[in-house]
């Protein structure tokens, strides 16, 4: 019989085992790491109230883990709060045994009970949690730019190093960021971690004592015969408007004589605008004429767990001004308390939901697919396009489609 609950202290050496085995590009092997790493996950959890481990047992053995992040996260104009799940591990002797599938389960349940209406997670396998009804959020880009492309601006007069002493201002810069930012989450005390790491550093943009933009990067060798040839990794960037854009690319841009490339993964689908030239190092050809500008991949997924829910937080959110009276049928085998059909009433694009009355149209998806189309990483009209998404009237297909469509995806900078 399996027991999932809280890790207690003395189990995570456990843990920390499991962690180790699943994921192996991890560089913690010596017992000395395995002690830092400890230390790390008692005094996060102490610190940090949003965190917690939790572990499957049977007959007292720790066989799972995995850590909760309570987040909250600026839905379109409104705050809501998320429930984020990371760290997920499983003993490699028993793989196969459903044991990832049933602390999910408990994950969703745990934050149901908690009258969260959505999680979110990074996935191992996209797939895997698809079928639990997670839904793929924006793709992350990564470029290579020659520094000299980036754009150089008038001036970088207010660009300074940062350190220990700005971490609260930098915190509040990306606050003010995220509270105007669709899908950003709030910054915990625990993200801070990433500035101190070794070899990081961290310039911004400072006016007086408040800051309104920086660059986190690293170095990294760009080719290992050449020690002197060296890229530029961003870890973070933050910017509250162009000025201070344009002071950190001019910084960046006259890096050019050392460094070979800036490598910068963003979800800002119109970056490439940006650089004079947005082809990275790889002279890839698409057919007909199509040249590389940068690699894409899939990431953070979202799953709304109370449809009900997520339409009462968001009643004072504007569905692209739209009339309609809707039918919504969400199908969620996973989380069956989360599947059925939903009367939501648009009107001037406002939502309320009804418990009876007639309706113009009715929709009927997955759970997965409906978390992305409400958080604007595709629309209806795709959805129904490719088979995903059904409507008893066609005639409403536009309609539907800008009940949801969204000027800017999400974005989210928390890794977790």
């Amino acid at each position: 019989m399996n027991r999932i609950g809280k890790i207690p202290t003395r189990d995570l050496d456990d843990f920390i085992t499991l962690i180790v085995n699943a994921y192996p590009a991890f560089e913690v092997s010596t017992k000395e790491q395995k002690k830092k790493l400890k230390e790390y996950f008692i005094q996060l959890e102490k610190g940090d109230p949003t965190i917690s481990n939790y572990g499957l047992y049977r007959a007292g053995k720790l066989l799972g883990g995995m850590k909760f992040y309570d987040y909250t996260m600026q839905l379109f104009d409104t705050r809501i709060p998320v429930g984020g799940v990371g760290m997920i591990a499983v003993d490699l002797v028993h793989k196969k045994e459903k044991i990832c599938k049933e602390m999910v389960s408990y994950f969703i349940r745990h934050y149901d009970r908690k009258d969260f209406y959505m999680t979110a997670l990074y996935p191992f396998r996209p797939d895997f949690y698809r079928k639990m009804g997670f839904g793929y959020g924006t793709k992350q880009n990564e470029y290579k730019i020659k520094p000299a492309d980036l754009p150089r601006g008038k001036s970088k007069e207010h660009i300074r190093f940062l350190g220990k002493k700005d971490e609260k201002a930098m915190v509040d810069c990306y606050n003010r960021l995220a509270g105007q930012t669709h899908g950003m989450f709030f910054r915990s005390k625990y993200e801070l971690a990433k500035f101190r790491r070794k070899g990081v550093r961290t310039i911004g943009y400072k006016k007086g004592d408040k800051i309104q933009g920086y660059v986190a990067f690293s170095f990294k060798s760009a080719k290992l015969t050449h020690p002197l040839l060296n890229d530029i990794q961003i870890i973070e960037m933050i910017y509250e408007n162009r000025e201070v854009f344009s002071e950190l690319m001019t910084f960046l841009h006259t890096q050019d004589d050392e460094i070979n490339r800036i490598i910068y993964d963003t979800q800002d689908e119109y970056f490439h605008f940006a650089p004079f030239d947005p082809r990275d190092d790889s002279q890839t050809f698409f057919a007909p004429v199509y040249q590389q500008s940068n690699i894409q991949g899939v990431g953070i997924m979202y799953r709304v767990i109370n449809t009900s829910g997520i339409f009462k937080a968001l009643a004072s959110h504007n569905f692209g001004g739209q009339n309609c009276r809707l039918k919504l049928t969400v199908a969620d085998s996973f989380f069956p308390k989360n599947e059925g059909s939903y009367l939501i009433h648009f009107n001037n694009g406002k939502p309320a939901l009804k418990r009876s009355g007639g309706s113009d149209v009715e929709i009927k998806l997955d759970v997965s697919d409906f978390s992305s189309m409400l958080m604007g990483c595709i629309n209806f009209k795709s959805l129904y396009n490719y088979g995903l998404a059904e409507i008893t009237d066609a005639a409403f297909i536009d309609t539907v489609n800008g009940l949801f469509l969204t000027s800017d995806k999400p974005k989210c900078l928390t890794s977790f």
